[in-house]
């Protein structure tokens, strides 16, 4: 049996992607979205990186396939974090991006 192995947690002043694989609801709804990241700057110290589809309501399962591509290939940053889940978000698990 492997033992997993797990990546360092954040640290203040990392940086750490925010995306939003399911669907842009923080283009719906910007009060909570915003709130989450002014707490992830200031209780926890960390800076957050937007992707392109993250707001955008109408963002393609491609769009937001490369968006979370482009978030795990970045080695400035340590941690993704959705901004919201969903069933939608099983669309983006077949594609592969030119990333």
């Amino acid at each position: 049996m492997t033992t997993p192995s797990y990546p360092p947690k954040p640290s203040p002043g990392d940086r750490v992607a925010v995306v939003s694989p399911s669907a842009g609801l923080p283009g719906l709804f910007p009060l909570p979205y915003e709130l989450g990241l002014e707490r992830l700057r200031k209780v926890f110290g960390l800076e957050p990186v937007e992707y392109p589809a993250t707001r955008t309501t109408g963002a393609t399962p491609r769009e937001r396939a490369e968006d979370l591509h482009a978030a795990f290939a970045d080695p400035d940053v340590k941690a993704v974090i959705a901004s919201i889940g969903g069933d939608d978000q099983i669309t983006v698990l077949p594609l592969r991006t030119g990333r």
